[in-house]
């Protein structure tokens, strides 16, 4: 059996790292009980998989994670257990089943979606840089792969920007061929708008189905 886990990660939480997390939730599932699988070899661990890493500073209401079960449990019952045992700021919201012809969470996902707060900054500039941002045909950006500085358009992988009650909600590419972080947005829009304050919180992880963006864990859980 496999079961997919859409967790909130909020508070000081949010400044957890990655491999923390990984951590705390081996720590839940050691203190719920829960017949999470173990791996074979030397160094047996649970067979747990993220469906994506959140960089360090950024909150989210949305996080999925998959656990294989040596047993049946029921998806309350799993939920209420697993929540039970998790650190301040980590809030398991719901448990699914996942069809086990479905492919990993890692691998199904093609977007993430933001919602970026400002704080000292007049918003219509930043309404003005996201116009520009979205008018252009092309921004090269560059990040560091492998040790080595590598051109990307980031344009490309821009899908939306748009604002929302003084609030700037951006989707973005995320999937395993690459992602586009917030921070390389932001940064383009303070090359327009100037110097700013904001705290970002991603909101939804999501697959492609039928062409069109769909929950992550509804579109693993129905294939």
């Amino acid at each position: 059996m496999r079961i997919g886990i859409e967790f909130s990660k909020t508070g000081m939480a949010k400044y957890i790292s990655h491999l923390d997390l990984q951590r705390a939730f081996s720590r839940a599932i050691r203190r719920s009980n829960l017949p999470v699988k173990l791996s074979q070899g030397f160094n047996p661990h649970y067979v747990v998989s993220f469906a994506s890493a959140l960089a360090l500073g950024v909150a989210s209401e949305c996080e999925c994670v998959e656990m294989a079960l040596s047993e049946d449990v029921d998806t309350k019952v799993f939920l209420f257990a697993l929540s039970n045992a998790l650190p301040p700021g980590i809030e398991a919201k719901s448990a699914v089943r996942l069809n086990d012809k479905a492919p990993k969470l890692m691998a199904a996902m093609r977007e993430a979606e933001y919602t970026v707060a400002f704080s000292d900054v007049d918003i219509d500039m930043i309404n003005a840089a996201v116009c520009d941002i979205m008018g252009q045909a092309q921004i090269t950006a560059t990040k560091k792969s492998k040790g080595r500085i590598k051109e990307f358009d980031m344009r490309a992988m821009i899908v939306s920007l748009e604002s929302r009650n003084d609030a700037l909600v951006m989707r973005l590419v995320a999937a395993p061929a690459g992602s586009l972080k917030p921070d390389f947005v932001l940064d383009e829009i303070k090359k327009r708008a100037g110097e700013f304050s904001a705290s970002v919180t991603r909101t939804k992880l999501l697959a492609h189905s039928g062409g069109k963006a769909v929950d992550l864990l509804a579109a693993c859980s129905k294939i």
